[in-house]
């Protein structure tokens, strides 16, 4: 059977015997899986946390007459703070027939002055009053949270998000 000679070529086919045989080097491969996770944490952003965010989801309420009412209709026009990208840029703007902020800071300070509130008798809204945030697409979540930490920071306790383009 040693001589058999269909074994034989089964065993050369499958690089068994003679020739040199292919050796897998891991260790270079190791090396570019390394690199390559550098690469990714060294180059990707760091964001805000969402954590940092207080929201709560709202649930639905039935009234005495058994229909249903969505918790989230608002019953008064909300001020709308609309971000947007111009330039490179995040620009804001807010309705309400409100003084433009040019950043965060005057945006919060804006807001404070509209705030009704005992130390603010000539202010226009109660601290209730529905306020939304519209940012397009391309605004920097960064700067979606500082809007956001602006109005709180003015006072304001109903927040809602969306409406840009």
């Amino acid at each position: 059977m040693r001589g058999d000679p269909q074994r034989a070529h089964r065993r050369q086919a499958r690089g068994l015997e003679g020739g040199a045989r292919l050796s897998l080097a891991i260790t270079p491969m190791i090396d570019v899986v390394f690199l390559l996770l550098l690469y990714f944490v060294l180059t990707s952003g760091f964001a805000d946390g969402e954590l940092l965010l207080r929201a709560q989801a709202a649930r639905p309420q039935i009234e005495a007459g058994g229909d249903v009412v969505d918790a989230l209709e608002l019953e008064e026009e909300p001020i709308v703070i609309t971000l947007a990208r111009v330039r490179g840029a995040t620009t804001l703007r807010i309705s309400a027939g409100l003084a433009q902020p040019a950043d965060e800071q005057s945006l919060e300070r804006v807001l404070r002055d509209a705030l009704l509130a005992p130390d603010r008798p000539s202010g226009q809204f109660a601290a209730d009053h529905p306020v939304r945030i519209a940012p397009s697409a391309d605004v920097p979540w960064e700067d979606v949270v500082s809007a956001f930490r602006a109005v709180t920071g003015a006072g304001f306790r109903s927040i809602a998000f969306g409406g840009g383009s």
